[in-house]
């Protein structure tokens, strides 16, 4: 048996964390992540770099700050010069495994896995995500001119083929699989699921779990839609919100709650599989999302947005020597996850990390932790979606390029409720707050950087097939697997 740990890292898409069991929220059905809850800590003020897919995901992998790798849109192709977490473990040792949604741009789909068996191998199809239904993938189930509202309820893939069960298939074959003929080589494992990210389907019985229950709207702010902030404006307007109705707006939530229901059940699935090998045994289990979802938060819906609800991810980690049921409120962020691995795999982090290891707070520690405030943003070229923003777990301050700051005390105000900016409180710091934006950069000076780094970077590929996504076969081949639906 090998000394090194091994790592399993279990992602959803759009996870808003407010939306779970141990997170407090007695309606929806997630027995399994609160299990892992129960089992380690739940880092409650944790964040994505970017609230939107590419750009949080290529931060997370590269422990890198979203202007620090490129992170500007979902149309960005990754830099093959910058260590990515698979890469950098695979030259020490480790043997590298994804299953699952990238959602990264560029002819090259392993960024660093030595292995990527199923998942979105053919780049930019449809972003590993299965139109649903079927005849949506014209492209209407991702028009913001249609919206994303029509297309909730049962899902009319047959269930075997939905993304989320062949991941949990696909990845216990290829864990078991390693494990019996591998048993001495530890692994770093990356399982990412595409739900509850739209379209909003789940299997029939989800649905109707949540249907037919007494399950609300949140409340939209009383001066909705005329006295929101520009920002906040803009989302609504883009993805058309004021088109539906209130009860259509209830059904989506109610389907929300069923993808993630789905979704927990999957990786229950996973997980206990797994147990049941004993390929659990000296390793780390972390669960997280690239960003979360507004899910109704504010009459908001989707992503992109400062909101809790969108910039704030779930994450849970258990392991050797971590304690059960501990919550811990310190600001952490994704590019933090690349130099937590380096360290439960008792090597050094590779040069010019923006993240920094979770370990001493794992390890009761916390005095070791240097950071202490956590940011997200939006740096796309559209100035109406901009925002930067910064927490220091408990004053959270958001900066755009265009119109008036914000400020939110969440101690007080956990639903951000009251922006603050106009009369600060004496004891707010806002000119640190202030001072750690400007640490970013002006927007002058980020627009010109990411119209330069742009440029420079090779254009996404067209993709070769007509299907979400694909089997990569043992002699090479890359095959769809649910080509059959996209005629």
């Amino acid at each position: 048996m090998y000394d090194k740990p091994n790592i399993l890292l279990i992602q959803t898409d759009q996870h808003n964390p407010h939306i779970a069991g141990y997170a407090g929220n007695p309606a929806v059905q997630t027995q399994h992540l609160d299990r892992l809850a129960e089992g380690g800590v739940s880092f409650d003020a944790a964040y994505c770099q970017t609230p939107l897919c590419t750009p949080s995901r290529l931060s997370m992998l590269t422990g890198r700050w979203a202007s620090n790798c490129g992170g500007w849109a979902n149309s960005v192709v990754r830099d093959p010069g910058q260590e990515t977490i698979p890469s950098w473990l695979s030259k020490h040792g480790y043997v590298t495994c994804m299953v699952g949604k990238m959602h990264i741009n560029g002819g090259d789909q392993t960024h660093g896995y030595q292995y990527r068996p199923y998942g979105d191998l053919a780049s930019v199809t449809f972003p590993a995500h299965q139109p649903d239904p079927p005849e949506s993938a014209d492209g209407r189930w991702n028009d913001h001119s249609v919206g994303r509202f029509p297309f909730t309820g049962p899902t009319r893939i047959p269930e075997s083929l939905t993304m989320d069960q062949v991941v949990t298939t696909e990845s216990l074959a290829w864990l078991l699989e390693h494990t019996d003929e591998h048993a001495e080589q530890p692994w770093f494992f990356h399982a990412s699921y595409p739900r509850p990210h739209f379209p909003l389907t789940a299997p029939g019985r989800y649905v109707r779990r949540y249907l037919d229950s007494d399950l609300e709207t949140p409340p939209t702010p009383g001066d909705f839609p005329d006295g929101l902030h520009p920002h906040d404006r803009f989302t609504v307007e883009d993805f058309n919100l004021l088109k539906f109705s209130p009860e259509e707006h209830r059904r989506a939530v109610a389907c929300y709650y069923a993808c993630v229901d789905y979704v927990d059940d999957c990786i229950g699935s996973l997980v206990e599989g797994l147990g049941r090998a004993g390929c659990l045994d000296n390793t780390y289990v972390v669960y997280t999302s690239d960003h979360g979802d507004m899910a109704g938060e504010h009459g908001l819906w989707w992503k992109r947005t400062y909101y809790e609800g969108s910039a704030r991810v779930p994450l849970l980690v258990t392991g050797p020597g971590i304690g059960k049921q501990e919550r811990d409120r310190t600001p952490v962020e994704l590019v933090d996850l690349f130099p937590t691995f380096c360290d439960w795999a008792g090597v050094d982090a590779p040069e010019g990390l923006d993240g920094e290891s979770l370990a001493p707070l794992l390890n009761g520690e916390d005095a070791r932790r240097q950071k202490r405030i956590a940011r997200s943003e939006m740096l796309g070229p559209n100035p109406a979606q901009q925002f930067r923003m910064v927490f220091d777990g408990r004053w959270k301050y958001v900066d755009f390029p265009t119109s008036k700051s914000r400020l939110f005390d969440l101690a007080t105000d956990p639903e951000e409720l009251t922006d603050l900016a106009s009369d600060p409180p004496s004891e707010a710091p806002v000119a640190d707050l202030v001072a750690e934006v400007e640490r970013i950069g002006t927007w002058d000076e980020l627009n010109a950087q990411r119209e330069s780094d742009t440029a420079a970077r090779p254009k996404p590929e067209t993709p070769p097939m007509k299907a979400a996504v694909q089997y990569r076969l043992a002699d090479g081949r890359v095959v769809p697997a649910d080509g059959e639906l996209y005629k």
